[in-house]
């Protein structure tokens, strides 16, 4: 059950890093790269965090792995996917993570449910409703489900 998933995880991302502090409802939406597998399930969660980002960044991937993804084929099926999106406005780019996340400015699945939380974020030098207002729709809809 992929909301139970997204549920179980956002408890447990709270529970090892923080307090979720607000989460938007659920979406659904058509898979991007690999596209022949069902659609996504996609949610964004704000967390209140005395972790910087490469320890928060550890806990997420603790908690996939705990769910079973394994990352074998790029944008291809998974059991879960937790992306940090933003972290108090830091910029960075490495090899190992780089914020704000280098797509999340073109991807509705995460911008309707980021300008739910967060509208005047900025990414990339605009906010997230006018980067959500800017893109052709990409298959995004509400799912009728709560993350919390």
């Amino acid at each position: 059950d992929p909301a139970q998933t997204l549920r179980a995880a956002a408890a447990e991302v709270g529970r090892e890093a923080g307090r979720i502090a607000a989460a938007s409802p659920i979406y659904r939406s058509l898979p991007v790269g690999v596209t022949d597998q069902p659609p996504f399930l996609n949610a964004v969660a704000a967390l209140d965090t005395e972790l910087g980002p490469d320890a928060l960044l550890d806990v997420l991937l603790a908690v996939e792995a705990a769910h079973g993804r394994v990352r074998d084929v790029r944008w291809g099926p998974r059991t879960l996917d937790l992306d940090l999106v933003w972290f108090e406005g830091v910029v960075r780019d490495d090899p190992r993570l780089t914020l704000p996340h280098p797509r999340a400015h073109e991807r509705e699945f995460v911008l309707r449910p980021l300008c739910d939380l967060a509208p005047d974020l900025l990414l990339h030098g605009r906010t997230a409703r006018e980067w959500l207002d800017s893109l052709e729709p990409q298959g995004v809809e509400p799912a009728g489900l709560s993350l919390m």
